[in-house]
């Protein structure tokens, strides 16, 4: 971890990590990946991230990585398909509850034979997320993407107004009573914008596997 620090200097690091779950490793091996991967290796992106609940001070790391930030690259059909981690085993929901900046990713699509619609549909499926949560998360792609500055704010005016273009064009096939119903239910039951980056979601049930001790 300290020679990846060392040898990308100022280039950012993105790393996997905690790719494990109980069964592939000895419970103890699952206590240190994703801390030693920011903390040493300096990664301001982690792939993965599934057994952050068997992480040392799990609690503490989420805060950690929301107060950087650190983005986590979300894999649900490489967790389910890999590691048979899916639903509330699966801590997607913990990031966002914790404010953890997270993105969509397909992992690897040619093994998969999926793609990143998927990845938001099951999004959608698996964990009730509404439009504004998926747009957020689309949003972060860019917003904790390695562009420089001006490249990311070029790009996310190019995705605003896509998005706006695209609301413009629902609204109008809807009738009245259809975007009314559509707002009152976006009032009650999402967070205010100003609560991104993960436009928050409820803790899930604890897992069926044992997190380790200070999580939750």
């Amino acid at each position: 971890m300290q020679i990846i620090r060392f040898l990308a200097g100022d280039v950012p690091v993105a790393l996997h990590a905690a790719e494990l779950w109980l069964g592939l490793v000895p419970p103890a091996d699952l206590s240190f990946h994703i801390r030693q991967g920011i903390e040493i290796a300096g990664a301001r992106r982690i792939g993965h991230g599934v057994s952050i609940a068997f992480e040392r001070d799990a609690a503490g790391l989420l805060a950690q990585m929301r107060a950087r930030p650190v983005v986590v690259e979300v894999n649900l059909t490489s967790g389910d398909v890999i590691l048979g981690v899916r639903g509330k085993d699966h801590p997607f929901p913990a990031y966002l509850a914790a404010g953890v900046p997270v993105v969509l990713s397909s992992d690897d699509a040619g093994i998969s034979r999926i793609d990143l619609t998927n990845e938001y549909f099951r999004a959608a499926r698996d964990y009730g997320l509404g439009y504004r949560q998926l747009k957020a998360i689309a949003g972060n792609a860019l917003r904790y993407s390695f562009l420089d500055e001006e490249q990311k704010r070029v790009e996310l005016e190019r995705f605003e107004a896509s998005c706006a273009q695209f609301e413009r064009a629902v609204a109008a096939a809807q009738s009245p009573l259809e975007n009314a119903v559509a707002l009152i239910k976006a009032a009650l039951t999402l967070p205010p914008e100003d609560d991104a980056p993960g436009n928050r979601l409820p803790v899930p049930p604890a897992s069926r596997a044992r997190p380790a001790a200070g999580w939750r």
